[in-house]
């Protein structure tokens, strides 16, 4: 799949963008071939994103109790804080978790 004899370039963030929005549309455009009464599916499909993999592997990186300065590694968020918000977590346990072993300990 590479061209031949053409000097390699990294992909660009819109380039994997417009990649994954093709895979995502082939995959609607089959689940429309194979049970056309799953058109909500097909058109949730359609609206997915690189960003929505991104923020949905962090959300499973998360819920899987990965240390979330891993988690922070991974999505390259320079603050916790942003990672936390970034994942919209729904588990309180782990939120109280969070904040109680990732804070900074900053005397008043």
């Amino acid at each position: 799949m590479l061209p031949l004899g053409l000097p390699q370039r990294p992909l660009t963030r819109a380039a994997v963008h417009t990649i994954i929005k093709a895979v995502f549309s082939r995959a609607a455009q089959q689940i429309r071939y194979r049970n056309p009464e799953q058109e909500w599916q097909a058109e949730q499909l359609e609206q997915a994103s690189a960003h929505w993999l991104r923020h949905t592997a962090g959300s499973h990186m998360a819920n899987k109790q990965i240390d979330l300065r891993h988690v922070r590694d991974t999505l390259g968020h320079e603050s916790l804080t942003t990672t936390n918000i970034y994942l919209h977590s729904t588990d309180d346990a782990r939120h109280e978790e969070t904040e109680k072993h990732h804070k900074l300990d900053w005397q008043a």
